[in-house]
């Protein structure tokens, strides 16, 4: 991905974060977040598909459980 920047979004007090060519991705009410939007658009996905899955319902009463990390690695 292109560059991603941090400016601030008009004359408001609001953050934008912006891709090399301009666009606009998203307003941050606080630079911390518009900074950690940037930072996770920017940063390589982890490695395999498993932060991805989640496991489905064994019954319509149980909830979706994400699975763990180690539930990937194969622990």
């Amino acid at each position: 991905m292109s560059a991603v920047t941090v400016t601030k979004h008009g004359r408001t007090r609001f953050w934008a974060v912006r891709d090399g060519g301009g666009d606009l991705i998203c307003v941050c009410v606080y630079k911390r977040g518009a900074i950690e939007v940037a930072r996770r658009l920017t940063s390589a996905p982890p490695l395999g598909d498993c932060y991805l899955r989640e496991t489905p319902p064994e019954s319509a009463r149980e909830p979706v459980r994400a699975l763990s990390k180690a539930a990937c690695q194969g622990d």
